[in-house]
């Protein structure tokens, strides 16, 4: 038996999740203003575009880079997670959708960010 669980994103939240990510890994970030966020979808990928304001300066994001960036958002967040689940990225209505799926064959782990942050300290 599998559960899914989705977890559906603004367009904001999109964006603050693409952008923290990319400070945190120190990735240079084009100079301007973002006037826009485009997702697509293509043969089981989804890609990020961020537009900004010259209109001829894209950022684009590849499905995994979204996936970790939307995952870390919501463990920044304190939303638990299950660790051994599948996780994929889809675009459903036109909005980020991360969605996951538990297998009950498997006893399920879910990792709190506190204490997977506590066991570093403590390694």
């Amino acid at each position: 038996m599998k559960e899914l669980r989705c977890i559906l994103f603004k367009d904001r939240e999109v964006l603050s999740a693409v952008l923290d990510r990319k400070r945190r890994l120190k990735e240079e970030l084009p100079a301007g203003q973002i006037t826009g966020l485009h997702l697509t979808s293509d043969d089981e990928s989804v890609s990020c575009t961020i537009v900004y304001d010259n209109g001829q300066t894209l950022l684009t994001v590849p499905e995994t880079e979204l996936q970790a960036a939307l995952l870390s958002h919501c463990m920044s967040r304190k939303v638990p997670l299950p660790v051994d689940a599948e996780k994929n990225v889809h675009l459903i209505n036109g909005r980020a959708t991360l969605m996951i799926t538990m297998n009950f064959n498997r006893a399920a782990r879910l990792v709190h960010v506190a204490a997977a942050e506590k066991r570093a300290l403590h390694a």
